[in-house]
C-alpha cells in the first residue's frame, strides 16, 4: 500500500494540532485519532477524500473541540456583525518580536485566536481562503481579528 500522508504532511499535521493544544501529547493524540478515522474512512471506500490535508485537520479540530467540551473548558464567544469594528492597516506581520515575547504573547492566546493567526500568520492564506478552511463566515474571522488586536494593545503587547 502506498503512503497516504507524508512525514512533510505529519509535520505540517502535529503543528497545527499543536497550535489548538498546546501540549506535545495532547497534539500527538489529536494527530493519532485523525488518522485512525482517516485510514477507516479510506479503508471503507465509501467516500472519496480529494483533499487528505484539509480533512485530516478538520478531523483534527473537531477532536480538540470535543475533547474540551467534554471538559467543560471550551467557552463560546457571541459574536456582534452590526457592531462597527477598526479594520486599520496595522499588520501583525510587520511587528518584529524576540522568540521571547512570541512565547509570552502565544500563552495569553484562547485557542480560537492561535487557531487563526496559525492559518492567516503562519501558513500565510489570505482572509478569505482562511475563512473558507475554517468554515466560518469572514465577518466573523475579521471579528476575531479585531478584538485579538484590541487585547493586544490593551496589554501593551503590540505597538
Amino acid at each position: 500500500m502506498t503512503e497516504l500522508v507524508d512525514k512533510a504532511q505529519l509535520n505540517k499535521l502535529y503543528q497545527y494540532a499543536y497550535v489548538l493544544s498546546q501540549c506535545p501529547s495532547d497534539a500527538y493524540d489529536l494527530l493519532q485519532s485523525a488518522l485512525e478515522s482517516y485510514l477507516v474512512t479510506v479503508q471503507r471506500g465509501r467516500e472519496e477524500i480529494k483533499k487528505p490535508d484539509a480533512y485530516l485537520r478538520t478531523l483534527i479540530r473537531n477532536r480538540y473541540i470535543d475533547h474540551y467540551r467534554h471538559g467543560k473548558r471550551w467557552q463560546q464567544e457571541s459574536y456582534e456583525e452590526t457592531k462597527v469594528y477598526d479594520i486599520s492597516p496595522l499588520d501583525l506581520e510587520s511587528i518584529s518580536i524576540t522568540e521571547q515575547e512570541l512565547e509570552n504573547v502565544w500563552g495569553l492566546l484562547k485557542p480560537q485566536e492561535r487557531e487563526l493567526l496559525y492559518y492567516w500568520a503562519v501558513l500565510g492564506y489570505s482572509t478569505d481562503e482562511a475563512c473558507e478552511l475554517l468554515e466560518i463566515p469572514r465577518g466573523t474571522f475579521l471579528t476575531r481579528l479585531h478584538r485579538l488586536r484590541k487585547r493586544l494593545k490593551a496589554e501593551r503587547l503590540l505597538g
